[in-house]
């Protein structure tokens, strides 16, 4: 995976193999986007103890409609808007492969 940088060398997405991900794709900075083959989808983390106030509204929001989560002891992997073949389960191996790279590049 090949990390994507800003202009202050701060990682915002990456390109893989078959896509790419960025970290923030709307104004407000409260999801990304990612790319696998045929597919687009939307995407953020959610915490409900922990997530400030515009995720928890974009939560609220996006689970009455199509969406996927993901629920790792309360930390969850939302995607919604998507369109395209690829699974929601292809798609998270994707988020999770760079989530875990910019984990260890410590780009957090």
């Amino acid at each position: 995976m090949e990390m994507i940088l800003n202009e202050n060398d701060i990682v915002v997405g990456a390109k893989f193999e078959n896509g790419t991900i960025q970290d923030y794709v709307d104004d407000a900075q409260t999801y990304g986007l990612v790319r696998v083959e045929d597919t687009t989808a939307n995407w953020f983390l959610y915490n409900k103890i922990d997530s400030p106030d515009d995720i928890q509204e974009l939560y609220k929001k996006v689970i009455k409609s199509e969406h996927y989560i993901k629920d790792e002891f309360g930390e969850e992997l939302v995607i919604f808007d998507k369109k395209g073949t690829v699974s929601n389960e292809d798609i998270i191996v994707k988020i999770d492969a760079y989530l875990d790279d910019e984990i260890m590049s410590g780009a957090f």
